[in-house]
């Protein structure tokens, strides 16, 4: 390709002010393997700096059409759209799928042999979400950081170019690196489930009818920011996302120091859990301590209960969590409440309790007891 063939295909005018930095573009595309067609359909997005991280993808992977992945699977071609719609690809009968994506239908049907249909569709689901999840938030990071607007853009197409490219070989190590921390996560899953849930029959209830479902026993959390409906109004979208971000760290990273994990965020809450009621009742401590060390932050309250739950797909249900989630609206700012139950699996030190105003809670029978926990060696949580 030249010029001529360049400006005959709409990529360049010579007597733009900016001629130069687009031929120099235009140059660096075509040494590195870009199609004409590649730059024009980019050209007609305004992202011809983009087709840089394009490349290092490379060619397009091998299609298949949903029938042969059906014939290859040895099932009907409903239950490959059902698959693919459960890990959040949207297909029909006239779609094509990479080819190595044939692999996901081997591992639904040897999962739903072993566990039943539905339950590896939800666990398909979970795996969808979690790549969506990943994908996005790579997305987002790029543009945040290094899009168009920011500082770190580049100042002409080439710049951008290079920088398209760089973030785009970044990210390719993602996968790799997601497999090793899915092993790390699932040896560490399994460990907390073999402490929490062991292999043992399950219990009996008074009717001697077996239970309806898994149970866990467990200490979590809520930690909400107090007035955040106010305080976002009165901040930039950045600065509120950034303030986000410092109290989502925050939660992450004394959920994990502590022992526990965060089970979600909820906007302006976060749901914990804990292998102790006295784990937990650190944890969201420090949470809202970390809170209250930022300038920008409205102060943050928790609540800690303990007891069992159901766990599904990675979160928790059950009528324990609906207790404590309302439970930290009692908190005043600055403070952690547990529950009647967590209060009495808290070892005496370095705890001190004292009972609240009994409160009536919404879709809670009756009052319920709460109780303000601090640490008796180190005072109130900090307002």
């Amino acid at each position: 390709m030249d010029i001529d063939t360049w400006e005959q295909a709409g990529l360049y005018r010579p007597e733009d002010s900016r001629a130069d930095e687009r031929k120099a573009l235009l140059e660096y595309l075509t040494a590195r393997g870009a199609t004409l067609e590649q730059m024009v359909e980019a050209h007609r997005l305004e992202s011809l700096p983009a087709v840089a991280g394009d490349l290092v993808r490379g060619a397009n992977p091998a299609t298949v059409s949903v029938g042969e992945v059906a014939t290859r699977s040895g099932v009907p071609v409903e239950r490959v759209l059902r698959v693919l719609l459960a890990a959040g690809l949207p297909a029909t009968t006239a779609s094509r799928l990479p080819e190595d994506l044939g692999s996901l239908m081997s591992a639904f049907e040897q999962g739903a042999v072993l566990m039943g249909e539905d339950a590896i569709l939800a666990f398909t689901r979970v795996l969808g979400a979690a790549a969506t999840t990943i994908a996005e938030a790579a997305v987002a990071l790029f543009y945040a950081e290094l899009g168009p607007g920011t500082d770190r853009a580049g100042s002409d197409e080439l710049a951008r170019a290079r920088m398209s490219e760089a973030a785009t070989l970044a990210f390719t190590t993602v996968p790799e690196v997601l497999s090793h921390l899915v092993l790390v996560q699932f040896d560490r899953a399994a460990h907390r489930a073999v402490l929490a849930r062991g292999w043992s029959v399950p219990s009996e209830q008074a009717s001697g009818e077996a239970t309806a479902g898994p149970s866990e026993l467990v200490a979590l959390g809520f930690v909400d920011l107090v007035g955040s409906t106010p305080w976002a109004e009165g901040l930039s979208l950045r600065d509120h996302s950034l303030a986000l971000s410092r109290f989502e760290s925050a939660a992450w990273s004394s959920a994990i120091l502590g022992g526990g994990r965060v089970v979600k965020m909820i906007g302006d809450e976060v749901f914990f859990t804990a292998p102790s009621v006295d784990a937990a009742c650190r944890i969201g401590i420090e949470i809202c301590q970390s809170v209250a060390a930022d300038s920008l932050l409205p102060p943050a309250r928790g609540a800690v209960g303990h007891g069992p739950v159901t766990p599904r797909e990675g979160d928790y249900f059950g009528p324990l969590v609906n207790l404590v989630s309302r439970l930290v609206k009692v908190a005043a700012p600055g403070t952690l409440v547990v529950t009647e139950d967590a209060a009495a699996a808290l070892p005496a030190d370095p705890w001190a309790l004292q009972e609240l105003d009994q409160h009536a809670l919404q879709g809670m029978d009756g009052p319920v007891r709460a109780f303000a926990v601090t640490r008796a060696s180190h005072g109130q949580i900090p307002h």
